[in-house]
């Protein structure tokens, strides 16, 4: 191990599994293996993932000087960060499940994960990763690392860290307290899985029809067409704090599990319209979390606060948060969900290993958040002779000034591979389908095109920096599509690119700090519109992952009726 370059290679194992390193305190790539595998939510051991990791990052397996892993650890095993090994795990876990009422519902969860860490040893010895220090990190201890480690401050600011998701390791959200690149939980402001703000969005998106889990964004788009008053009663029935603590949430539905909460409010909204119980439920998250986040911050006096967990996914409510008198900043992190966990973990265990050897550890602040898979244009051209589009092709030396062009042209959509994939969820420029933002009409001509996206549903603006001031009211910059921002009376040049109904967007702001060859394209439009935006939207067919790679790259776009694609310097047309 070298004393003042740890290398720690972070493992979750369960929803949105993957991996990610951290060498000195620095994320250096990061893979989900949905991706790779072009399989929506992936579950399963991420062994891709780990692989191409490795490959992106050019990391020896051998340099590893520790593996840190979610969804192995028992929640409250407090000695979580030595090298015990998966025996000790379990005995521990066991003490816990058998006082926890929690604990029970997920035995066989764990049980089977605890099954799987030989087969993880195996798998890592195999391709020459020591096994000599293995972390656990719950579930809401890697949503917090990935906030607090990412956040924009420095080791000497305390920072307040708040976690909620639908349930991880047995918990819902959480309250910490950043000091000195160490997370403290305040153990009073736990909430369990039962008593869960997340999950219920998430049983009322599964009544409204849609997937329940993961359409929770459907809910939220929606909420603007509804009058939340009609049924907000009846749904603030359903959930509020607990009588003797504000900072731990309570079910007030009463029932243990999904099917009993399901049951108890089909009955309470049956003869409710769908949209006024979107308006309802949203009005009711929103109430809730900002009221959590004031009670948290009178709690602790800190007034700088770094958010993660899929609850944090809902922008609307982000923008709220921003806006709230007693925030002095926020940091809301890209990778709120699961997909994050990963790079969590291995933060976490960067952090908690440098502190046991005594070395002074490093904080790196997220700029880019492009921490994927990028290919050479030789890459490139190997999948596009093997596809038979190589013929078909033109190189372009100056590719993102032609992209800018070809879309200023009427009715002209073009998909972007480019450079390094985007962590998160969002397309952030570089495996983006890109358009004319003013232009209402490529609204229907996408959707038809590939995104099958339900009527209600918005696009996103990609923005210059410099001209944030004209589209967006109260702007500040917003590089990874974490907010959401009312627009001004010049929203006509992003009318295809903002939410219908409420004229709000969910916005990213571009310059050449955040990536220069996507800045690039934004200006070539605007030589020849004016409008300093575009219209992005993520590169996938409707139900897939974002693809990362040229192979997925070009089957998606064979497979659409998409027109143009620019990949590296590469720009095909059908």
């Amino acid at each position: 191990m070298s004393k003042n370059n740890l290398v720690v290679l972070g493992i979750h194992t369960h929803h949105e599994s993957g991996a990610s390193i951290v060498k000195n305190g620095e994320v250096i790539a990061a893979m989900n293996e949905d991706r790779i595998r072009n399989i929506k939510h992936y579950e399963d051991y991420p062994t891709k993932s780990i692989e191409e990791v490795f490959r992106i990052s050019k990391v020896d397996p051998s340099e590893i000087d520790a593996i840190a892993i979610t969804n192995v650890a028992e929640p409250r095993f407090k000695k979580k960060f030595s090298p015990y090994t998966e025996y000790f795990n379990i005995i521990a876990y066991w003490s816990w499940v058998t006082s926890n009422s929690d604990g029970l519902r997920q035995l066989s969860f764990y049980h089977h994960n605890f099954n799987k860490i030989h087969d993880m040893k195996k798998s890592l010895s195999k391709i020459g990763v020591p096994l000599k220090q293995i972390i656990f990190v719950e579930h809401h201890l890697a949503h917090a690392a990935s906030a607090y480690y990412l956040s924009p401050w420095s080791l000497n600011d305390d920072v307040l860290v708040l976690t909620a998701d639908g349930q991880g390791d047995g918990l819902s959200s959480t309250v910490n307290i950043g000091k000195k690149g160490k997370i403290d939980r305040l153990m009073d402001s736990e909430t369990n899985a039962r008593d869960s703000l997340g999950e219920l969005y998430s049983i009322v998106s599964g009544f409204l029809g849609m997937h329940y889990g993961y359409h929770a964004g459907k809910v939220m788009g929606l909420a603007p067409y509804g009058n939340a008053a009609k049924c907000i009663n009846q749904i603030k029935r359903m959930h509020g704090f607990d009588n003797t603590n504000s900072l731990i949430f309570k079910n007030k539905l009463g029932g243990i599990h999904y099917f009993q909460q399901s049951v108890r409010i089909e009955k309470s909204l049956r003869n409710q319209r769908f949209d006024n119980i979107a308006a309802a439920m949203q009005e009711l998250y929103e109430t809730l979390t900002l009221t959590w986040v004031k009670n948290a911050i009178k709690k602790t006096g800190i007034h700088k606060l770094a958010f993660a967990g899929g609850n944090f996914q809902n922008v609307k409510a982000n923008q709220k948060i921003l806006s709230l008198e007693e925030v002095d900043d926020a940091f809301f992190c890209p990778a709120a969900s699961d997909e994050g966990l990963a790079v969590g973990a291995a933060l976490q265990g960067y952090f908690a290993l440098a502190f046991k050897d005594g070395i002074v550890p490093n904080k790196v602040p997220l700029k880019k958040p492009y921490f994927g898979s990028s290919f050479s244009n030789d890459e490139i051209k190997h999948s596009l002779e093997k596809n038979n589009l190589l013929i078909k092709s033109t190189f372009v030396d100056d590719i993102d000034e032609e992209v800018g062009e070809l879309i200023s042209k009427q009715d002209n959509v073009v998909a972007r591979f480019s450079g390094k994939m985007e962590w998160g969820p969002r397309a952030l420029g570089n495996r983006s389908i890109l358009a004319d933002p003013s232009d209402q009409n490529m609204i229907r001509k996408i959707n038809q095109a590939i995104k099958k996206r339900d009527f209600w549903m918005p696009f996103a603006p990609s923005i210059l920096s410099n001209r944030l001031d004209d589209y967006l009211e109260n702007s500040r910059d917003s590089p990874y599509m974490t907010l959401t921002f009312d627009t001004t009376e010049k929203r006509d040049e992003l009318s295809a690119a903002i939410h219908p109904y409420d004229f709000s967007c969910r916005a990213q702001t571009v310059n050449s700090e955040y990536n220069p060859g996507y800045e690039k394209v934004l200006k070539s439009f605007e030589k020849k519109t004016g409008i300093g935006a575009v219209l992005n939207t993520s590169f996938n067919i409707h139900g897939y992952p974002i693809g990362y790679d040229p192979e997925l790259a070009i089957k998606t776009f064979t497979n659409s009726d998409l027109k143009y694609l620019a990949i590296g310097n590469y720009l095909i047309k059908k």
